[in-house]
């Protein structure tokens, strides 16, 4: 299909309101025409890996590596996904957007439809709004308000999840975080 012709898919999560504005990510997958072929995979993943439907948060740890594992070998994968990480700041829904545009730069498209975990109606506005001057394509934001349906909202709280582990000092997430982006599935679009 012709770039200029192309729809894009993006699940967005984001981690870190938590920690006051010290540290912030954002986790984004892009798909296309694959997106059914890649869900059914991913929740392949989840079943063989013994993820299931669980968040991130609530995973065992060795349920997460496997997971994990799983996913560094999907090389649909590939140039996918994406996370940007922020420091010392608490503008959260401009960081979101920010890493959303960073994010559908790296694609030619006509169309993005953004799926964002849990975002209420007035969430949603002022993202669009926020994305508006900077995506000079036509955009719809939807919230996914239920991850525990879509396994590829999953998969980026997962990533979310990975990044704060490494940014907790968690060894394993960083050499897994080094791994994904060797085989190009993660790319770090900067901070």
């Amino acid at each position: 299909m012709d770039q200029a012709t192309r729809k894009i898919y993006l699940y967005v999560d984001e981690t870190g309101q938590d920690t006051a504005g010290r540290f912030f990510a954002v986790s984004i997958l892009i798909t296309e025409n694959e997106r059914e072929e890649l869900l059914k995979n991913i929740e392949e993943i989840e079943q063989v890996s013994n993820k299931r439907n669980t968040k991130w948060k609530k995973a065992r740890p060795e349920t997460r590596k496997r997971y994990f594992e799983m996913i560094s070998e999907l090389t649909e994968l590939r140039e996918k996904l994406f996370v940007v990480t922020y420091k010392d700041s608490k503008e959260y829904l401009v960081h979101t957007a920010d890493a959303i545009t960073k994010s559908i730069r790296r694609k030619k498209a006509r169309r993005a439809i953004i799926y964002v975990d849990a975002l209420n109606n007035s969430e949603q506005t002022k993202l669009k709004k926020q994305l508006q001057p900077s995506i000079k394509i036509p955009t719809q934001v939807r919230s996914a308000r239920r991850e525990e349906n879509n396994a590829l909202i999953r998969l980026v709280d997962a990533v979310c999840g990975l990044v704060r582990d490494a940014q907790e000092n968690n060894n394993w997430a960083k050499t897994m975080i080094l791994k994904l982006k060797r085989k190009d599935i993660l790319e770090n679009l900067g901070d």
